[in-house]
């Protein structure tokens, strides 16, 4: 039990730790050696508060500037071939003529095998940098730079726009006015990454309206009410937070020390409020664009059933993400040119999509008639499946009941594992059967013909400590005043799994 509890998400840990483990790595910078990484981690940091403030000074000549005012702040010496060693290792790694992203080992213990994880610290800044006019790159943090700044605040994961209000007005509430103005300059990250993403986007849909055909998550026509309605609420949770600091002040006017910081946090929220506005602007301003781009263009948005060689195979799959092997080319051309189709109708497919029972014909031999049907389960990758519900089970075990609208508040990684089979949705369906008696781990595998006794005894195999369900009873709880839960695109059933002990 242990041992499995130790290697589960081994290698998304390592991809988190190992640009904390390269940062510096390898510079040759003589006695700076061992501040390498405090230096690197300062400059770090300082771009990114000059993004979070609109400041364009991150060029390679500022970012120099940062790395020299750092050392010096840091009471170090060093010569120019130092601090130019020390910025281009945090732009590249290797020579500077190529360019390289830095690059690092980790143990997949899914696959088994050890992988290659590529990543760089900065990137160029889109929305700052003018190549056309012969400007320089003004440099921006990586996803992989900030989720360090935000693991160095002990926040692993990213805080909703509406989530990081709440908790500003509850450190106002409690008087912690220097944290709040803190907490604010993590809001503006997350909304100046969010306008960064939504500019990209606007770019590739003026380029390429086809996009919209594919991007489903940007489709976003539809739901214009509710999202409106969102930012509506946002805003109001800034003028709250705007009448909450006014409160305090007329309530502390003798008190100079915190009014000081109250200016602070008012200057900050002011800011903070006009690029969530500039925000909100974008988003309707690109949800218009593809009302109108479906309107003008509805030929583009009409399902078909034709597949396209050239379009979705050679240009949706061959030029954008390439082939591992040889025999991946070969799988998929071969079927165009054998002289023997594998198929001639699809008919094949659907049915190897079903359950079914293959049931012996009746023979006149008394023996034969005995026979048990083979039932052929539709699960492939049980591997997967078990993995992703270990997390539920985990619930159970600890508060006796489950729901979806749980699984959406636990980490993206967790979340994802929920997309690689599509039975491991099928298999929450299925829970909403009648209720089931749990006596699956003294028998055996071929004789469980209910898939949720299946997910039950292959957990039970992989995850020990999910025995103690065996004999419980599970069932589903769902109350009519709950509305359904909106997840991915999806639109499920509000009912909770729950369990109780077995008499």
């Amino acid at each position: 039990m242990d041992v499995n509890e130790s290697w589960e998400g081994f290698g998304k840990r390592l991809q988190r730790l190992n640009p904390l483990f390269e940062l510096g790595r390898g510079m040759e910078v003589g006695e700076l050696k061992p501040h390498i990484q405090a230096i690197l981690m300062q400059v770090l940091l300082t771009i990114f508060y000059r993004e979070l403030n609109d400041d364009d000074h991150r060029r390679k000549s500022d970012i120099k500037y940062m790395v020299e005012d750092s050392i010096k702040q840091m009471k170090l010496l060093a010569d120019d071939k130092q601090i130019e060693r020390i910025t281009s290792g945090l732009l590249y790694q290797g020579k500077e003529e190529y360019s390289k992203p830095f690059e690092a080992l980790y143990y997949d213990e899914i696959k088994q095998s050890w992988e290659t994880q590529v990543f760089r610290y900065v990137t160029m800044d889109e929305l700052y940098t003018n190549l056309e006019l012969g400007g320089s790159i003004v440099y921006k943090l990586t996803d992989v730079a900030q989720e360090m700044i935000f693991m160095s605040r002990e926040m692993a994961e990213e805080f909703s726009i509406t989530i990081e209000q709440l908790y500003s007005m509850q450190l106002i509430k409690n008087g912690n006015f220097r944290k709040a103005t803190r907490n604010l300059d993590h809001l503006i990250s997350r909304v100046n990454r969010l306008m960064a993403k939504e500019f990209t986007f606007q770019k590739d849909m003026i380029n390429n309206p086809k996009i919209l055909l594919a991007e489903e998550e940007w489709q976003r026509a539809d739901n214009r009410v509710e999202i409106e309605k969102q930012f509506e609420e946002e805003k109001n949770h800034f003028r709250t937070i705007t009448s909450m600091i006014d409160k305090t002040k007329r309530r502390n006017e003798e008190d100079d020390l915190i009014q000081k910081e109250l200016v602070l946090l008012q200057e900050k929220i002011g800011h903070t409020r006009q690029l969530h506005d500039r925000f909100a602007k974008l988003v309707i301003q690109n949800i218009s664009y593809e009302m109108k781009l479906k309107a003008e263009n509805p030929s583009l948005f009409w399902e078909t059933s034709l597949v396209s060689f050239r379009e979705q195979f050679y240009e949706n799959w061959f030029t954008k993400e390439g082939f591992l092997r040889f025999s991946e080319i070969e799988s998929v051309l071969s079927p165009l040119f054998s002289p023997k189709n594998e198929f001639i109708l699809p008919l094949d497919w659907i049915w190897g999509e079903q359950e079914y029972d293959e049931k012996p014909l009746k023979e006149t031999l008394v023996e034969e008639e005995t026979e048990e049907s083979i039932t052929q389960q539709r699960v492939t990758n049980w591997e997967s499946v078990i993995k992703a519900w270990s997390y539920v089970f985990q619930f159970l075990q600890t508060y006796g009941e489950f729901s979806l609208a749980d699984l959406a508040s636990l980490p993206l990684e967790v979340q994802d594992l929920w997309f690689e089979e599509s039975e491991t949705i099928d298999l929450w369906m299925m829970f909403d059967k009648k209720p089931l008696k749990v006596q699956v781990l003294h028998r055996k595998e071929e004789t469980l013909s209910d898939e949720r006794e299946i997910l039950l005894y292959k957990l039970m195999i992989e995850y020990p400590q999910f025995q103690v369900f065996e004999g419980t009873k599970i069932f589903t709880q769902f109350d009519h005043r709950e509305k359904p839960h909106h997840w991915y695109q999806m639109k499920i059933t509000p009912f909770k799994i729950c369990v109780q002990e077995g008499k």
